[in-house]
């Protein structure tokens, strides 16, 4: 009986021994990672270099002016100070992302950086644009096209919302932009041009062939003019006037024209060219006023385009209709709406047609009035 009890006595101390070593792996290593941020934090000046430490959670040290944080993947410690320190606590320190990296120069001498999650994402600082994060689709695709080496240069923006689910970062000479069924593209500036119309029949007046004139309003989130083509002689069915005339030049922020199809007759083209550009002004001031501000994100980029162009800015063809009545014949009109997701895919992922030598990547729909049959083409491609 005795040895049973000594026996089932020797098997509870060994149990007990089991967990008590067993709590001892799980505290060493905290041990462990505390004596290797305590090494690194004396290695770059203690509080010289950290100021006061003013917070120690889950392997991280934060301090007034730089943190250390330990690296379960590469069981190192990393640190980062000044601006990418303080761009990582606004994103949220420790919940946004471990370091991979020291803080670390690239390539012209002048930026800095740091990786974080395995790669995944990055804070990317120089003195021209400050320190902004950069992750996932974006940063690959700026990684593919060499970093700040590309013709893009440094981010000017985190990672922020844009119009239609989109996301974009914005960069020195452009901008990164990614949606769900795009992927990310990057684009610069973008030039719009009015290349030409197509008469598919014409009016059939008895002077004969027609002489017609497009006219354009046009609305961006910052800007609101008119344009004219020429007047085009001795126009008949099933012919062309290819054309060149630049619409808009600039950041892919979303574009409204307004189309008017003009027949020459007694009426001032100039005239409704001045006209044209009152009613758009006119619209554009009121959109304006009722969206109060136009977010911008880094150089350019308009973070809200939809609200202005598709909800604030009225029905411009009323604006046009209300300000003056023409003395030519009205053939015409549609106004065309291109968000900035449509831009950016017309400029990058299409490519242009040619109908009748007339080089385009969208047009008007089919204009009729008069008897006749008109179409208005447009091209649009990358700077």
């Amino acid at each position: 009986m005795a040895k049973t009890q000594v026996s089932i006595s020797e098997k509870t101390v060994s149990s007990g021994m089991q967990k008590i070593r067993g709590s001892k792996v799980l505290v060493q290593p905290i041990k462990l990672i505390e004596t290797q941020l305590q090494k690194r934090y004396e290695q770059l000046g203690g509080e010289s270099f950290f100021g006061r430490i003013t917070k120690k959670e889950g392997g991280v040290w934060y301090g007034e002016r730089a943190g250390i944080c330990y690296s379960r993947t590469h069981k190192a410690v990393f640190e980062l100070h000044g601006a990418i320190y303080q761009k990582w606590l606004t994103l949220g320190g420790r919940n946004w992302g471990i370091p991979d990296t020291d803080e670390s120069p690239c390539w012209d001498g002048k930026g800095r950086y740091n990786h974080f999650n395995n790669g995944g994402s990055s804070i990317y600082w120089s003195p021209e644009t400050g320190a902004q994060g950069i992750w996932g689709d974006i940063k690959r695709k700026w990684a593919e096209l060499g970093w700040e080496r590309s013709y893009l240069g440094y981010p000017t923006s985190d990672e922020t919302d844009f119009p239609d689910g989109g996301r974009v970062n914005s960069f020195q000479h452009g901008g990164i932009y990614w949606w769900p069924d795009t992927g990310a593209i990057d684009l610069n500036d973008i030039v719009v041009n009015y290349t030409g119309l197509v008469c598919i029949k014409e009016t059939g007046e008895s002077s004969g062939a027609d002489e017609p004139y497009a006219l354009m309003g046009v609305i961006t989130p910052f800007h609101a003019y008119g344009l004219r083509s020429k007047t085009y002689s001795s126009v008949d069915s099933n012919t062309s006037r290819p054309d060149l005339l630049e619409v808009y030049r600039g950041k892919p922020n979303g574009l409204v024209i307004h189309v008017t199809l003009m027949e020459n007759d007694e009426g001032n083209p100039e005239k409704y060219k001045k006209e044209i550009t009152e009613a758009v002004q006119k619209a554009h001031a009121v959109g304006t006023a009722a969206l109060t501000l136009i977010p911008i994100v880094g150089v350019g980029i308009a973070a809200v385009l939809g609200p202005l162009i598709q909800k604030f800015v009225p029905a411009i063809g009323k604006a046009i209709n209300d300000l003056f009545g023409f003395g030519d014949d009205t053939i015409g009109k549609q106004q065309i709406v291109l968000t900035g997701k449509d831009l950016i895919i017309l400029a990058r992922r299409v490519g242009s047609s040619n109908y009748k030598n007339v080089v385009h990547k969208f047009s008007t729909n089919n204009l009729r009035g008069e008897n006749a049959n008109y179409k208005v083409y447009f091209d649009i491609f990358p700077v």
